[in-house]
C-alpha cells in the first residue's frame, strides 16, 4: 500500500518542480542584482516614501497603494535591518512568486513544461519586471495579485463560482494595490464566462483595504486628510495627479507610440514579439473571445499609459505583461507543433538575461545613499531644507522620519507648499498655527537643494 502513496508524492513533486525551477531562479537573478539600499534608478525614487510609509504607518503618495501598504509595514515589522534594503527583497519575493504562478496557470491551460517555464521566465526577465523586482516599488505586488487572478481563473472548484469568487478577489487586491489593473477584469470576464454576482462580490471584497486607509494614522499627514469622505476620495481618487492623465499635447502622441512600441518590443525581444504576434493570430482563429479578451484588456490601460504626461508611465503596464506572455506561450507552441523541440524556447529567457543584466544589475548602486551621506554631513543642525525633487524629498525623509538621521531637520518640499494638508502635517509637527515659509526661515539656517542635488546653505 504505501507505494502507490509514495508514487503519488513523487508526481505531484514532478509538476510542481518547473514552476518552483521557474520562480526560484528569477528570484536568484533577482536578489544577484537588487539594489542594496535607497535607490533612485530604475524610476525609484518613490521607494524611500514607500519605505518611510511603511516604517511609520502613514500613507504614501495618492491613491495609496493600500495593500503594498500593509504587506510591507508587516514585513519592516516583522524582519530587522535596512528597511530600504528589506522591502528592496520583498519587490523581488512577489515577483518570483508571480512567475512561479504564471507558470503553473500556463500548464493549467494545457502548454507543455518547456513552454510554460519559457514564457514564464521571459515574463521574469523582461526589462520592466526585472528593473521593478529589484527597487522598492508597489508594481511587482500588483503584478503578483494579477498573476493569482489569472491562476485561479484556471482553477477548478466543484462549484464554479467559488472560483470566479477567488478570481475576483485577487484581482481586487491587485487594483488595491495600483487602480490601473482594474483594466484587467476585461480579459478574465471576457475570457471565460463567469458568475458575474461570485466576480464583482470577490472585487468589492478586495477593494475593502482602500476603506481602511483612514486608519493609517496617525493625522495629519503630508498627503491627505482622509478623516472625511471628501478628503478620503480626493486621496483615493489620485486628484492631485489628474492633471497629468491624457495630459500628453496631441503633438507628442506619434513620438510617445513609437517609444511606446520600441519599449514594448525590448520586453520580450524582436524575435519574442513575432512569436507574440503569431500566438495572437493562433489564438484568434481558436477562440475569438480569447483574443478579443488579451486585446480589450490591453487597449485601455495602452491609451492611459501613453497619454500619461510623465516618463515613467511605462510602468502601469508591467501587470500585464503576462497577457503578452500568454500569446507569447500560444506563439511557442505553434513553432512546437512544427517540429521545433520545445526545450529550444528556453533560450529566450537567456538571451534576456545577457541582453539586459548590465543595464538593470544595482548590487553595487549606492548614488542615494553616498547623495545622503554627503548632504547630512554638510546641513548645520536645526536647519530648515528647502527641496525641489521627488528624489531627495524621499531619500531625507527616508533619513529623518523611517532610520532616525537628523531628525533636527525640517524638510520642506516647495513644490507642496501650497498644498494645505501637506502644510497641516508641518505646522502638527512644529506646534505652529498657520506657518508662513519666510517666517520658518528666520527662525532656522535655510539650505536649499537644487533640482540636480546640489547643496547651498548660508
Amino acid at each position: 500500500m504505501p507505494a502507490p502513496t509514495k508514487m503519488h508524492g513523487l508526481s505531484v513533486l514532478a509538476r510542481l518542480l518547473p514552476f518552483f525551477c521557474s520562480g526560484t531562479l528569477a528570484l536568484v537573478v533577482y536578489v544577484s542584482t537588487m539594489a542594496p539600499s535607497l535607490v533612485w534608478a530604475h524610476m525609484g525614487s518613490d521607494g524611500g516614501n514607500l519605505v518611510t510609509s511603511a516604517v511609520t504607518g502613514r500613507v504614501s503618495h495618492p491613491p495609496g497603494s493600500p495593500v503594498y501598504h500593509l504587506l510591507a509595514r508587516a514585513s519592516v515589522l516583522l524582519l530587522s535591518g535596512d528597511p530600504a534594503r528589506l522591502l528592496n527583497v520583498f519587490s523581488a519575493v512577489m515577483a518570483a512568486a508571480a512567475v512561479a504562478l504564471f507558470a503553473a496557470a500556463l500548464r493549467r491551460r494545457g502548454y507543455a513544461w518547456p513552454i510554460a517555464s519559457s514564457a514564464a521566465l521571459t515574463l521574469a526577465f523582461a526589462p520592466w519586471v526585472w528593473s521593478q523586482a529589484v527597487i522598492t516599488e508597489v508594481y511587482t505586488t500588483g503584478l503578483f495579485f494579477a498573476v493569482l487572478a489569472l491562476y485561479l481563473a484556471e482553477v477548478r472548484f466543484r462549484k464554479r463560482w467559488v472560483g470566479d469568487g477567488l478570481s475576483g478577489l485577487a484581482l481586487g487586491l491587485a487594483v488595491s494595490v495600483h487602480l490601473t489593473i482594474g483594466s484587467l477584469a476585461l480579459f478574465l470576464w471576457i475570457d471565460r464566462k463567469v458568475a458575474w454576482r461570485a466576480a464583482l462580490s470577490g472585487l468589492a471584497l478586495g477593494l475593502v483595504p482602500y476603506l481602511l486607509l483612514p486608519l493609517f494614522g496617525p493625522w495629519p499627514q503630508p498627503w491627505g486628510d482622509l478623516r472625511s469622505v471628501s478628503g478620503w476620495w480626493e486621496f483615493v481618487s489620485a486628484r492631485m495627479y489628474w492633471g497629468n492623465a491624457f495630459g500628453l499635447p496631441w503633438a507628442s502622441w506619434p513620438h510617445r507610440l513609437l517609444a511606446w512600441l520600441v519599449l514594448l518590443t525590448r520586453q520580450f525581444t524582436s524575435v519574442g514579439m513575432a512569436l507574440a504576434l503569431a500566438g495572437l493570430v493562433t489564438l484568434w482563429r481558436q477562440s475569438r473571445w480569447r483574443a478579443v479578451a488579451v486585446v480589450a484588456a490591453w487597449l485601455p490601460v495602452t491609451f492611459y499609459a501613453v497619454g500619461y504626461n510623465s516618463a515613467d508611465s511605462w510602468v502601469y503596464l508591467l501587470a500585464f505583461l503576462p497577457l503578452l506572455a500568454l500569446i507569447l506561450a500560444e506563439g511557442l507552441r505553434w513553432i512546437s507543433e512544427r517540429g521545433i523541440p520545445s526545450w529550444l524556447a528556453l533560450g529566450l529567457p537567456l538571451v534576456l538575461v545577457l541582453l539586459n543584466w548590465a543595464s538593470i544589475d544595482l548590487h553595487d548602486d549606492r548614488e542615494a545613499g553616498m547623495w545622503l551621506e554627503r548632504t547630512l554631513s554638510q546641513v548645520p543642525a536645526n536647519a530648515l531644507v528647502l527641496t525641489h525633487a521627488d528624489r531627495h524629498t524621499f531619500a531625507l525623509w527616508y533619513a529623518t522620519d523611517a532610520v532616525g538621521m537628523r531628525q533636527d531637520l525640517l524638510v520642506i518640499d516647495a513644490r507642496l507648499w501650497g498644498y494645505e494638508p501637506y502644510v497641516g502635517s508641518i505646522a502638527a509637527r512644529i506646534g505652529v498655527d498657520n506657518p508662513e515659509l519666510e517666517e520658518l526661515g528666520r527662525e532656522r539656517p535655510v539650505c536649499e537643494i537644487r533640482q540636480e542635488g546640489e547643496l547651498i546653505c548660508p
